[in-house]
């Protein structure tokens, strides 16, 4: 056998292999295909994969939702690549047989040869037919020694498929109109004026388009397995990496280990000895207190038995020798010097353990702090470490969702240690020793996003109709609002609940705008053309009203927000060109700004969101700028200048980060623009994530969760997108 082909033993192993559903590691029974292109069993490998309503499941490989019709699993498309395997691992089953099998078509005579066309081994007889009739002469017929060497391919030839609707006719036709395979019958009423050739004719054309199109994905796969090489390159260096750390430990351990044990003699000694001072001292002072016993216990004895045995005269006799002695006694006694006193202590001081569990940090500190970019999307921050005695670990924790972020602690050639990150937010950077801070650890961070970080989404959630308006609570839910309806969506973007119908009664709705959630996860609806906010429980019961159709109260408003720190409600007023501040019960407060264009001063102002530092950023929609107030309505700052000259044009929605980083969306050019929060421009995006190619689109609301990912409602199109 030349060198590598491949034996029919090795060629039946790799066809096992793709024959076995991954997740029963059986051979597959029913395949369905799911649009991922991953196959599995249908029974029970993908049944108990369905969601409990029946109408999705999710792939176990690569979990790509999958959407179920009516029939189910049972409604998924079968896959004829898996058929064809089939066959063929039959045909090689037959060829690995090493004895001799009989003819397929006489079933008489012993087979000799293998005729590809036909799929079946045949005998010499037949194989002489073959030869003689006319419709046969053009089959592959090979020997039995070709097809057991592997120097033929015995892969059988595929008959066409035949018309289901058109007595079982050869689908020999190709409608390039409808991408259909169909017979000469459809092409009489369903293709007549269709642009249709013969199967032949177009299959090159079209599996050169198909192979072509496959170029990309071969290219990012290559790309892809040299970024897997590289993590196992990582990974194999950080298991070297440990296993030297871990002889250096254990030799540094052994070390330290020697000179505690030298100091535990040397305190076990020094215990002995002040053992022994102390034990002589109490045994003196018991010497003085047992003569003291000693004295007292002769003048009672003395005295008490006179008493009792003597007569008058005697008794009168012993009297004075008696309180004599008693005086005597009362002069020498000491009452406190009678009871025992240590004239030094032992005690164990755990300070010394405690300084040798920072032995490894107590000279450590954050001496140098550069933020600096690093690549595309990570920054790095710079810091020194004087003589550490274990290696320094570093953890990045989001403020908000308390979720570790990816970071990594490098060493550098000049005794500097690098942590780099990549996660957009306000953080903490936790720098410890053997589990101690190193000083000034941890450090809270405000990482700004980079241009490139908004290159695509990483998500698009199609769960309400026209969406205007979003919030998230506190379970870090998000409520999506359409002009007539509420609905919860849970992080992964599936709807909890709905509630609301159209019309102008409590608990209905018309043209929503704006929507916003307090510390209690009550809800605020604000609605545009019924001047009116609506308050509801965080599980859609409705509590009260401000504001009606009629009123002049609120005219046209658009934006609501709520503002933890004073626990109000803050809305723009379109319509009124002002900004009105409510309590949760809604209460009017106060209002603040005017029509025009000064300073604190509206022309239709549209949305409202509050920074870390509690100032309130406004839309100013007319007169194309973001002001910044405090939240008494004190005028800081505005911004509306782009790069190059460019300014921000009716902007709408306005949303800020943890780490104080503003996004915008605009109404003119129809961009997501990204300032900082003191107005500095960063960039701007569309919704497909490309900033050349500008998308009309109709962007109402913007949110920023607990994981400071940019969440989009995109009216015109029915879809949310996570960035």
């Amino acid at each position: 056998m030349a060198e590598g082909t491949t034996t029919t033993k090795e060629a039946l192993k790799k066809l096992d292999d793709k024959l076995e559903c991954s997740v029963c590691f059986e051979p597959f029974k029913q395949p369905k295909l799911l649009p991922c292109f991953h196959v599995f069993c249908k029974s029970p490998c993908l049944e108990k994969l369905v969601t409990k309503d029946g109408r999705s499941l999710t792939c176990p490989t690569c979990r790509h939702i999958v959407p179920l019709s009516e029939r189910g699993v049972a409604g998924l498309q079968s896959d004829f690549h898996i058929d064809h395997l089939f066959e063929i691992q039959d045909a090689f089953n037959k060829a690995e047989k090493s004895t001799p099998t009989h003819c397929g078509s006489c079933e008489e005579e012993e087979a000799i040869a293998y005729c590809k066309d036909c799929s079946h081994f045949i005998c010499d007889t037949c194989k002489n037919a073959h030869s003689k009739m006319a419709i046969l002469k053009s089959h592959q017929i090979f020997t039995l020694h070709e097809v057991k060497d592997e120097t033929a391919s015995i892969i059988p030839t595929k008959e066409l498929a035949r018309c289901s609707k058109h007595d079982n006719k050869k689908l020999k036709l190709y409608c390039d109109t409808c991408q259909l395979l169909i017979c000469s019958h459809c092409t009489y009423r369903l293709h007549h004026d269709h642009n249709f050739d013969l199967v032949t004719v177009v299959f090159p054309k079209h599996k050169e388009e198909l192979i072509s199109s496959l170029t990309p994905l071969k290219e990012k796969l290559l790309h892809v397995r040299q970024a897997l090489n590289t993590f196992d390159s990582l990974a194999k260096k950080v298991n070297e990496k440990r296993a030297a750390l871990e002889t250096s430990i254990r030799k540094e351990i052994e070390e330290q280990h020697h000179i505690l044990e030298q100091r535990q003699g040397e305190l076990l000694d020094a215990l002995q000895e002040l053992t022994q001072q102390q034990l002589k001292s109490l045994a003196a002072q018991r010497d003085e207190v047992e003569i003291t016993q000693v004295k007292l216990t002769s003048c009672l004895e003395y005295a008490e038995g006179g008493l009792e045995t003597g007569t008058d005269g005697e008794i009168l006799e012993m009297k004075v020798p008696v309180l004599k002695r008693i005086e005597q006694i009362y002069a020498e006694y000491i009452p406190d010097e009678t009871y025992p006193e240590l004239l030094t202590d032992v005690e164990l001081e755990i300070g010394d353990r405690k300084d040798l569990q920072r032995v490894c940090a107590k000279n450590i500190k954050i001496s140098e702090i550069c933020p600096q970019f690093k690549g595309k999307e990570t920054k790095t921050m710079v810091f020194n470490i004087s003589n550490p005695k274990a290696p320094p670990a570093a953890t990045l924790v989001h403020i908000n969702s308390a979720r570790k972020a990816p970071c990594r602690i490098v060493k550098q050639q000049n005794g500097q240690y690098n942590v780099t990150y990549r996660n957009r937010g306000k953080h903490e950077l936790h720098v410890t020793v053997n589990g101690h801070h190193v000083n000034g650890s941890p450090l809270t961070l405000k990482v700004s996003p980079t241009p490139q970080s908004f290159c695509k989404p990483v998500k698009t959630i199609s769960a309400v109709r026209k969406p205007t308006s979003l919030a998230v609570n506190s379970k870090r839910h998000t409520i999506v609002t359409n002009e007539s309806c509420i609905s919860i969506l849970t992080q992964q973007g599936d709807k909890l609940k709905s509630f609301g119908t159209h019309g102008s009664k409590v608990g209905q709705f018309s043209s929503v705008c704006g929507v916003t959630v307090d510390k209690n996860d009550n809800i605020y609806i604000l609605e545009n053309k019924s001047n009116r906010i609506q308050a509801f429980s965080s599980d859609g019961k409705y509590m009260s009203t401000f504001g009606s159709k009629f009123s002049d109260n609120l005219k046209n408003p658009h934006g609501i927000c709520y503002n933890r720190s004073d626990n109000r409600l803050y809305v723009a007023d379109t319509g009124n060109h002002k900004i009105h501040v409510f309590s949760t019960d809604l209460a009017l407060v106060k209002s603040f700004g005017s029509h025009g264009n000064n300073n604190g001063q509206f022309q239709n102002p549209r949305n409202i969101a509050f920074d870390s530092d509690n100032n309130l950023y406004v839309t100013d929609y007319s007169n194309d700028r973001v002001q910044v107030l405090t939240a008494e309505g004190q005028f800081l700052r505005a911004f509306s200048q782009k790069a190059d000259g460019e300014k921000l044009k009716n902007p709408w929605a306005i949303a800020i980060d943890s780490a104080d980083t503003v996004y915008v969306s605009e109404n003119g050019p129809f961009y997501v623009s990204v300032f900082s929060s003191q107005g500095n421009y960063i960039t701007s995006f569309t919704l497909n994530g490309n900033e050349a190619q500008m998308e009309r689109s109709s962007i109402y609301g913007l949110l920023i969760d607990h994981n400071d990912s940019l969440i989009v409602a995109e009216h015109s199109t029915n879809f949310l997108k996570v960035f």
